[in-house]
């Protein structure tokens, strides 16, 4: 009873790692949905997305460094030293703890640092990247469209994080999230409770944190993610359904929900801390804001965290399966939280693109643009068909009328053989606008796509 301040902060600590140790952890109770007081929470937040909107699924892939994050070649910041501090810290725990944290640190450096010597230079003087990680993380710019829904109420009851076992939060999370992955397996993740992650230098606000700022500089979240303006975020843990079974039996892994303003620019490329904010036309879904959910590859063990790949059932080119998930639901609706209401200063609406004229035009092949593909719609001979093949007479003129089926950005291009481009169109990303291409037909054309989502909005031309 007579522990000092000191001995009484150890004890937090040690607490606070073992307790992820657990499969169940302490504080499983929570996942009701009411804290043990039965207060009302502090802030609520809640976001959802109706099926039928845009999903992504993010793929492994490099990530470009902003200077003012990782500094330069020169001169490195949050790299290599970084990580040796943080792995220094964790090997202060009790055994097994002190050997176990630090692995997991080693096995994930991405959680808190950019290694010095993962890095490469970027050749590319318009760019404001110097440098790029080019081990594959989940902070890439590469994503396929899905589809799915979710809805989450994040519950914050308490401001920051307090010494104890990750369970032993107010904090509190209520969640539904169902999606694909690209080859069309179904995902349901089964969120358990929310945890304090005893990662070194995060500040989690109890495992749930609204209003506020995560990633970048900040120390909390990966830095390879920009600093970004958070309206909702949660860490717990739970386990993964993949078409209708349980896919993480064995244990359950780190699973991280936030709620945003929008990170991914009109080609969904992942921005740079230096690039936000982004205006609505400058984003996929022309909104502020979207809702990210990750399923880590950690696993809690009697003996602590310990790195295990995902279950997941997407493999990839290299004959392996994804080893986490990282999905992304850009047109959601925040339904109640700070700000929810709060508009981009300036925004009155998208300003149509150059060219988007189609309405009136006489065209002679009509397509409607959509993540999922383009549909024709005239003439007769493909109306009705996805990604239909266009079949033009060399040396003859066309003119191509799209409309914008879904709100996302989209383009009309064609590529030769060599898919080298020999046309492109700007970006339109209003529902409902149309855009007109017109262009001489010749042998060198071979298909024509979207350049936002070259997979799946493809066919093929005949000349």
């Amino acid at each position: 009873m007579a522990s000092s301040r000191r001995r009484f902060l150890e004890l937090g600590t040690i607490a606070a790692i073992g307790g992820l140790a657990s499969a169940s952890g302490v504080g499983a109770t929570q996942s009701d949905g009411e804290g043990d007081e039965g207060d009302d929470p502090e802030v609520t937040v809640t976001a959802r997305q109706e099926p039928g909107d845009a999903v992504y699924w993010v793929l492994p892939g490099e990530r470009r460094l902003s200077p003012s994050v990782f500094g330069t070649a020169e001169n490195p910041r949050r790299g290599t030293d970084l990580l040796e501090a943080r792995i220094e810290q964790a090997q202060g725990l009790p055994s097994p703890l002190g050997e176990a944290v630090p692995q997991l640190l080693a096995d994930l450096p991405f959680l808190v640092a950019a290694p010095d010597e993962a890095r490469e230079p970027i050749e590319d003087d318009d760019s404001i990247a110097q440098q790029r990680l080019t081990e594959p993380t989940l902070y890439s710019d590469e994503a396929e469209v899905t589809s799915g829904s979710f809805e989450i109420t994040y519950e914050d009851h308490q401001p920051y994080d307090l010494p104890g076992a990750p369970g032993e939060t107010t904090d509190t999370v209520a969640l539904e999230a169902q999606f694909t992955d690209p080859a069309g397996n179904e995902y349901r993740i089964d969120h358990d409770h929310v945890i304090q992650p005893p990662i070194p230098g995060y500040e989690t606000g109890g495992g749930v944190l609204t209003d506020g700022s995560l990633h970048g500089i900040t120390g909390t979240g990966s830095p390879l993610f920009p600093q970004v303006y958070t309206y909702g975020a949660s860490w717990g843990v739970g386990h993964l359904e993949v078409n209708g079974e349980r896919a993480t039996e064995e244990g359950m892994r780190v699973v991280h929900l936030m709620t945003t303003a929008t990170v991914r620019d009109e080609r969904y490329r992942m921005v740079l801390d230096d690039e936000l904010p982004l205006a609505p036309a400058e984003t996929i879904a022309g909104q502020i804001h979207h809702t990210h959910g990750v399923v880590l590859p950690i696993r809690p063990t009697p003996d602590g965290p310990v790195y295990d790949p995902v279950p997941t059932a997407f493999e990839l080119p290299n004959g392996e399966t994804q080893p986490f998930i990282h999905a992304m639901w850009e047109q959601d609706e925040i339904v109640e939280g700070p700000f929810a209401d709060w508009e981009f200063p300036g925004d009155g609406g998208e300003t149509p693109a150059d060219g988007d004229d189609g309405t009136d035009t006489q065209a002679d092949i009509r397509l409607v643009g959509e993540t999922s593909g383009w549909q024709g719609a005239a003439p007769d001979t493909i109306a009705g068909t996805e990604n239909p093949t266009l079949s033009l007479e060399a040396g003859t003129e066309y003119t191509l009328v799209w409309e914008n089926g879904d709100g996302l950005q989209h383009n009309f291009a064609i590529e030769d053989e060599s898919g080298e481009d020999v046309l492109e169109t700007d970006l339109l990303g209003e529902e409902g606008a149309t855009q007109s291409a017109t262009f001489t037909a010749s042998a060198e054309m071979a298909e024509y796509y979207c350049q936002v989502h070259p997979n799946s909005m493809r066919g093929t031309i005949d000349v």
